[in-house]
């Protein structure tokens, strides 16, 4: 920031407490997602459904994260509106910037604003202070300004927090595309972390066309399109819906210059059959890092982006406990299976997954070497897995 005649002084920054640890997820996910096994999973939602409602009780907190609330005090009269920057480093720079234009301060002079679209990362550190009185063009340009009454901005000190490093990173739109999360962040092969910010998973950003020939509506706000395109650079669209449900789509809803794929692709056992030759072609499209950012999805980013994601995570040497639950994210908290509701072994059909890649190998061989096995019996060779390492892994 540019200001003249800037004051560093009373603006007393409250919450998050510096150096705290921010928790991005709602307790509901996190008392499944941390640490419990498949079997304790499944018992906690058949008790659940036997009339517990503990788990169904949470609302619509399922796919989502929850924002990181700030809150500071005008401790001198200072007033808004106020400028909050938060930054990956300790000098503020490549810092994103939030205006909130409340300018009447609460009578205890405790200013409290949400930002339940900054969607960060996991187990990062963040920095950030606040700026009061930004009103003028000018005035915040740096250059002379002659408003009446024009009082100088204070700006408070700069503080540090950490989200707390618990999968996933769930990306929040205004709009009507949702369920959609960061591939990365979980730990992979020889402890590196699978990186943040470099693949997408998610649901449509139109509505399914309903004739095979009309394209369906588009599912994002303004903001959302700026987002996508801008903040998180996505310069790949992955469709891998029908023909008919995209209706011969030859563009992304990101725009012309996103590269667009559209690649008819399976889920669930299919992916061991007649989906082998996809899954080749599509792992692919993530051997070229011009690609990325990259955003892959289905209709509602669940079965066939699933199916995807669990491969990529899986050559990345996601534990299996990772790669299960992000699978079951999805369809929390009511895990639904139509074809054997009653039947545990095919709880949310994982057992596809599990028949499927239990063929590759022996007893002795870890579940990543087995989907490794299954990448290569697609057609994929061990130096293209390498190089997709290479990418992926920080």
């Amino acid at each position: 920031m540019n200001l003249a005649f800037l004051i560093v002084a009373a603006v007393e920054l409250i919450a998050p407490a510096d150096r705290s640890v921010v928790k991005l997820l709602p307790e509901c996910q996190r008392e499944i997602l941390v640490g419990k096994t498949l079997a304790e999973r499944e018992a906690m939602f058949d008790a659940d459904k036997k009339g517990d409602r503990h788990l169904l009780k949470a609302g619509h907190v399922w796919r989502t994260g929850m924002p990181v609330v700030f809150s500071w005090k005008a401790t001198d009269g200072e007033s808004g509106p106020w400028e909050l920057e938060v930054s990956r480093n300790a000098d503020m720079s490549g810092a994103r910037r939030f205006m909130f234009k409340t300018k009447t301060p609460p009578k205890d002079g405790v200013y409290t604003n949400a930002l339940p679209y900054a969607n960060y990362e996991i187990g990062r550190r963040y920095y950030w202070r606040v700026t009061s009185n930004i009103i003028c063009h000018k005035y915040a340009h740096g250059r002379t300004c002659d408003c009446k009454d024009r009082k100088p901005p204070v700006q408070s000190a700069i503080r540090s927090f950490e989200t707390e490093d618990v999968a996933p990173r769930w990306i929040m739109l205004q709009g009507q595309a949702g369920n959609i999360r960061d591939l990365g962040g979980r730990i992979g092969l020889g402890g590196r972390r699978v990186r943040q910010g470099m693949i997408f998973r998610g649901t449509r950003f139109e509505e399914n066309s309903i004739d095979g020939i009309a394209p369906g509506e588009s599912r994002l706000t303004v903001s959302d399109l700026r987002y996508l395109h801008d903040s998180l650079g996505i310069k790949t669209d992955l469709d891998l819906r029908m023909e008919y449900e995209v209706a011969n789509a030859k563009q992304s809803q990101l725009g012309p210059d996103v590269r667009y794929i559209q690649r008819s692709s399976n889920g669930y056992k299919r992916i061991f059959g007649r989906g082998k030759k996809v899954m080749a072609e599509n792992f692919r499209e993530f051997l070229d890092e011009k690609n990325y950012p990259i955003y892959f999805h289905c209709a509602a980013g669940a079965d066939r982006t699933g199916a995807l994601a669990y491969v990529l995570n899986g050559i990345l040497g996601v534990s299996r406990h990772g790669l299960e639950t992000d699978w079951e994210a999805t369809f929390y908290p009511t895990i639904p299976d139509q074809e054997h509701r009653d039947n545990p072994k095919f709880w949310c059909r994982e057992s596809h997954f599990n028949e499927g890649f239990e063929k590759y190998g022996d007893a002795n061989t870890p579940w990543n070497k087995r989907i490794e096995l299954y990448l290569l019996d697609c057609g994929v060779t061990a130096e293209e897995i390498e190089k997709f390492r290479s990418i992926m892994l920080e």
